[in-house]
């Protein structure tokens, strides 16, 4: 799948709106599921570098998560590694807004 002319990485997909897909990872740029949305398959480790947003990219730009996938996800970045769990949402909280630069899968 593309967006706006560039080619996105294996097993990411374009979120249209506040719903993610099952299955996926769901990040948005900004608080409450808005903005520029992506959805990252269990497994797939993705530098948010590769992921357009307005001009820019995702790269310390994610505000909101939801993980639909059964797999915890490794949120890596400026401020550490956290892990979103496995049916879990996250709006994120100051000291940890737009640090988040790749994403991992913690390892079963």
């Amino acid at each position: 799948m593309t967006t706006q002319g560039t080619r996105l990485p294996a097993g990411v997909v374009v979120i249209e709106g506040s719903e993610c897909p099952p299955g996926t990872l769901g990040l948005w740029k900004h608080y409450g599921r808005k903005g520029p949305a992506y959805g990252i398959g269990a497994g797939y480790v993705v530098a948010l570098s590769e992921l357009p947003a307005d001009g820019g990219s995702m790269t310390k730009n994610v505000s909101s998560w939801v993980n639909k996938t059964q797999s915890d996800a490794k949120l890596i970045g400026t401020k550490g590694t956290r892990t979103l769990k496995a049916g879990q949402s996250l709006e994120e909280p100051a000291e940890h807004n737009d640090t988040v630069e790749r994403v991992e899968w913690v390892q079963a």
